[in-house]
């Protein structure tokens, strides 16, 4: 189960009154969203054309308009398109072939889907592997001596 995170917040009003165009801000703030976060966006403005761009990737929007040049849009992950989760048991794999059998499964996971590996060994080379700009992970120890480690993609 997913922890609830709280949405981003991304005032773009002071970068719009200073003629910047804030497409490249959002675009970036939507990318360091972690795997069930949101994002909260004020303008002065409904910004029509950045709904396709969220819904594209299961976003719901809802937009409240609080003043002429006051508008606040939520961008929120949709419960249909919620992480899924897929598993693979490597307990049983040579350490060598680990990274390439585990990047296989990684390759094939969309934006807000996660990758749960079990192995016998905290699989290091793998992490080496893994390319922050898409992917994040997390890797414990269980009490019964494998690690479990969760790779989510976060872009791409």
């Amino acid at each position: 189960m997913q922890a609830y995170l709280e949405p981003r917040i991304l005032d773009v009003r002071p970068l719009l009154a200073l003629g910047v165009d804030p497409f490249s801000v959002i675009a970036e703030a939507k990318q360091a969203l972690q795997p069930g976060q949101g994002l909260i966006l004020r303008a002065p403005f409904e910004p029509f054309p950045l709904y396709e761009l969220f819904q594209a990737e299961g976003y719901e929007v809802r937009a409240t308009q609080h003043a002429p040049d006051n508008w606040e849009i939520h961008f929120t992950p949709g419960g249909d398109t919620q992480a899924e989760v897929r598993e693979m048991d490597l307990r049983s794999i040579e350490p060598s072939t680990l990274p390439e059998k585990a990047l296989e499964g990684v390759q094939a996971l969309h934006r807000e889907q996660s990758l749960v590996l079990h192995t016998g060994f905290r699989p290091v080379r793998l992490f080496e592997r893994l390319d922050p700009q898409t992917t994040d992970y997390d890797c414990e120890e269980t009490d019964s001596g494998h690690w479990v480690t969760t790779i989510w993609r976060i872009s791409g």
